[in-house]
């Protein structure tokens, strides 16, 4: 990538944190959901400290969630100065962190052109539509975790696309997937990506190296972001994944 691509990358980047923070700075305020008001500030002040042994079911379910993700909400919440000013550090912060990644998906999958003005309309409408999603707009001026949650998926995307995509960087496509899923298990869901990201269209098609390197990846990922909530579930429930997995952990 050259200079003019890495200049590119950071005006897109800082250009969809500015738009993101306008809105809530315009509007005054940032949409509370339902969810925010039951557990998301709530979460937030557990991954600063646990309080198992203070508060009984606080957020019903919700309460056994990954919180750290929620660490953030928390302390905006708690901010002295305007509301406002809160909620356009928290939207542009989340526009910025997906808008990384996805420039990068733009500029390993779009073909190359003649011309560099051609190249870089391309790029920014691919990354303009990225976020006329709906999932990315309702994302950014809300307290729900699923931006955050999905982007290290985006990064392991990015990675995957390299031209020499090798074992160093399926292992870490593959962390980078497992960091996801703790982040949020329904990401778990794109595991059929590892086999993709192990198939070779020449000879051998699914070499056990590069196999093994996606399981330890995918493990490590997990383990590592997972293990010091697994571990406090683990201590209170019985179980690192409560309420999941009840009927397996009560047989052990």
């Amino acid at each position: 990538m050259r200079r003019p691509e890495r200049f590119e990358w950071a005006i897109v980047t800082v250009t969809a944190a500015v738009l993101a923070a306008a809105m809530p700075l315009q509007a005054g305020y940032l949409g509370w959901s339902w969810d925010a008001l039951n557990h998301h500030v709530y979460l937030g002040l557990t991954a600063e400290g646990p309080r198992w042994e203070l508060d009984v079911n606080p957020a019903s379910v919700q309460t056994y969630q990954f919180p750290y993700l929620y660490w953030p909400v928390y302390l905006l919440s708690q901010w002295p100065g305007r509301p406002s000013v809160a909620a356009a550090l928290w939207s542009g912060f989340q526009a910025a962190a997906v808008a990384l990644p996805i420039w990068l998906i733009s500029y390993r999958l779009l073909p190359t052109l003649p011309s560099r003005f051609e190249n870089l309309a391309l790029r920014v409408l691919a990354c303009a539509s990225a976020f006329m999603s709906q999932f990315i707009l309702a994302g950014i001026e809300t307290t729900t975790n699923d931006l955050l949650a999905c982007v290290p998926l985006l990064w392991a995307i990015a990675i995957s696309l390299h031209p020499a995509f090798d074992d160093r960087r399926s292992f870490a496509a593959a962390a980078l997937w497992g960091m996801a899923t703790a982040f949020k298990f329904s990401n778990g869901l794109f595991l059929p990506w590892l086999l993709l990201w192990w198939y070779r269209s020449f000879h051998p098609h699914w070499p056990p190296k590069r196999g093994l390197m996606l399981v330890a990846g995918a493990a490590l990922g997990f383990g590592v972001t997972y293990a010091a909530w697994g571990w406090q579930l683990w201590q209170v429930t019985g179980n690192p994944f409560h309420p999941f997995f009840a009927a397996i952990f009560a047989r052990g």
